[in-house]
C-alpha cells in the first residue's frame, strides 16, 4: 500500500510538472486525469496560455488587416494606373500644313463636305470604323479618313511634337529671363493673362517633321490642299523649375509656378465659318488696299514743269475728258488725268496738241465712245474737274511724268482707284 501510495503521489508531482511545460488544452487535460479537479498552479498556467493566445490571435489580426490595407492601396494604384487617357477616345490629323481633311456626311468620298480639319486639329471618336470614323470637332460632326489621322496614345504623342504649347502668365509683374535662374538678365516683365509659346528643341522639330512627311506619304484621297542653340528644351526646362519659352528670336525662360502649360490642338471648322472667314478676309484685303492707295494719294507730290499755251476751247476739252475719265475721282486723281495729257502733248511721241492727244485713235475710250462729246454738249463738267485741267495745263504734274493710266492695281503711282505709269 505504502509503495502504490508513493507511485500515486510521484505520478501526481509529474503530472504537475507536465501542467507548467504543455500548452493549456494539454496542461487541463492532464490535472483532469490525474486528480479529477483544478489546481491552482494549473489555473495560474492556463490563465497565461489564455493571455498568449489571445496576443497572438490580435497579432495576427493586425497583420491580416495590414495587408488587407496594402492589397487595398496596391488596388488603387493599379485602378489609378489603368484609368484612361484624356486621349483614349481621340484622334489628330495629321496632314501637311497647307493642306486640309474633308470632314463628310457620310462615310464616303462623294458624301458632301460638312468641314475641314487642318494639320494638328483634334477630334473626339464617336465611332472608329476600318476606313472611315464618325468624329465630332467644334460644331462640326462627321466622318473622316483614317490614313489621314492618328489615335489614341500616338495622336498624343504627335500633338506634343506639331502643336505648340502655351505658357499663361497667372499673375503679374511676372520676370521673363535669359536664362533660369534668378540672377540672370530680365527680357520682359510680364502680367496675368500675357502668354508665350513654349519653345521646343531642334530634336524635337525634327522628329515631328519627319513623322509629318510619313504620314503625307500615305496618300492623298480626300486631301484638299491650302485653304537657339544649346538651350534646354521646354520639357527640360520645366522639370528643372524653369518653362523655355520663344521670345523675338531668343529663348527665354519663366518660372514654372506663375504659369500654366496647356498644349494647343485646334479644332474643325464648319463649311460656314470657312466661308465666312474667307469672306472677312477678302474685306480685310480690300480696306488695306483702299487704305494704302489712300496713303500714296496722300503722299502724291506735285511738281511744277513747263505751261503750253492753251485756248478756252483746249482747256473745256480736256475739263470733259477729265469728268469722264476721273469725275468721281479726289482732285488729285483729276489733276493726274491732265497731267498724262499734258505730258504726251510734251513728249514728242504723241500729238503736240492737247485735241490731237486727247482724240488719237485707241487712246482715251470717252473720245470714241461718243461719252466725251456727249458731256461737252451737255456742259456737266465739275468746277474742279476745270481747276484740274487749268492746273495741268499750266504745268502741274502729281504722276511724276506719267504718260499712261489705267483703274486697278499694278506698278506705277497709285492715286485714288487708278494707278498712273
Amino acid at each position: 500500500m505504502k509503495f502504490r501510495k508513493l507511485v500515486l503521489e510521484c505520478g501526481i508531482i509529474a503530472a504537475s510538472f507536465a501542467v507548467v511545460s504543455v500548452p493549456s488544452a494539454v496542461s487541463v487535460s492532464a490535472a483532469e486525469i490525474v486528480s479529477g479537479t483544478w489546481n491552482a498552479e494549473a489555473e495560474q498556467d492556463n490563465s497565461g496560455s489564455s493571455e498568449l493566445m489571445q496576443d497572438l490571435q490580435e497579432k495576427s489580426e493586425e497583420d491580416a488587416a495590414a495587408k488587407a490595407a496594402a492589397a487595398e492601396e496596391s488596388s488603387a494604384e493599379d485602378v489609378s494606373e489603368e484609368e484612361p487617357s484624356e486621349w483614349e477616345n481621340k484622334l489628330l490629323v495629321v496632314v501637311e500644313e497647307d493642306s486640309s481633311l474633308n470632314i463628310r456626311a457620310a462615310a464616303d468620298t462623294n458624301a458632301d463636305v460638312v468641314g475641314k480639319m487642318y494639320r494638328g486639329s483634334a477630334a473626339e471618336v464617336i465611332e472608329r470604323g476600318e476606313e472611315w470614323s464618325l468624329i465630332v470637332s467644334g460644331e462640326v460632326e462627321g466622318y473622316v479618313k483614317n490614313e489621314y489621322c492618328v489615335f489614341a496614345e500616338e495622336a498624343e504623342a504627335q500633338a506634343e511634337k506639331i502643336c505648340d504649347t502655351v505658357a499663361t502668365v497667372t499673375a503679374d509683374g511676372v520676370r521673363l529671363r535669359s536664362e533660369a535662374n534668378v540672377e540672370s538678365s530680365i527680357c520682359e516683365v510680364l502680367d496675368a493673362g500675357d502668354a508665350l509659346t513654349v519653345w521646343k528643341s531642334e530634336e524635337e522639330t525634327d522628329s515631328a517633321a519627319e513623322d509629318e512627311a510619313q504620314s503625307a506619304a500615305a496618300g492623298e484621297a480626300d486631301v484638299t490642299d491650302g485653304i537657339s542653340s544649346g538651350a534646354d528644351s521646354g520639357e527640360d526646362a520645366q522639370n528643372n523649375g524653369w518653362v523655355a519659352v520663344e521670345y523675338g528670336n531668343i529663348v527665354a525662360y519663366i518660372s514654372a509656378d506663375y504659369v500654366e502649360v496647356e498644349l494647343q490642338t485646334g479644332e474643325a471648322l464648319s463649311m460656314e465659318e470657312i466661308y465666312a472667314q474667307q469672306a472677312a478676309a477678302a474685306q480685310a484685303a480690300a480696306e488695306q488696299a483702299a487704305a494704302e492707295q489712300q496713303a500714296s494719294a496722300e503722299t502724291v507730290t506735285t511738281s511744277t514743269g513747263t505751261a503750253v499755251s492753251a485756248s478756252a476751247d483746249d482747256v473745256t476739252l480736256l475739263a470733259a475728258l477729265i469728268q469722264c475719265e476721273a469725275g468721281g475721282e479726289s482732285y488729285d486723281g483729276q489733276l493726274a488725268v491732265g497731267a498724262v495729257v499734258m505730258n504726251r502733248v510734251k513728249s514728242g511721241s504723241f500729238p503736240n496738241s492737247i485735241f490731237g492727244v486727247i482724240y488719237q485713235s485707241g487712246q482715251f475710250a470717252p473720245a470714241s465712245s461718243g461719252k466725251l462729246s456727249r458731256v461737252l454738249s451737255s456742259g456737266s463738267i465739275s468746277s474742279s474737274c476745270y481747276q484740274a485741267a487749268q492746273a495741268a495745263i499750266g504745268g502741274a504734274d502729281n504722276t511724276g511724268g506719267a504718260k499712261y493710266f489705267h483703274v486697278g492695281s499694278g506698278n506705277g503711282t497709285v492715286i485714288g482707284n487708278q494707278v498712273f505709269y
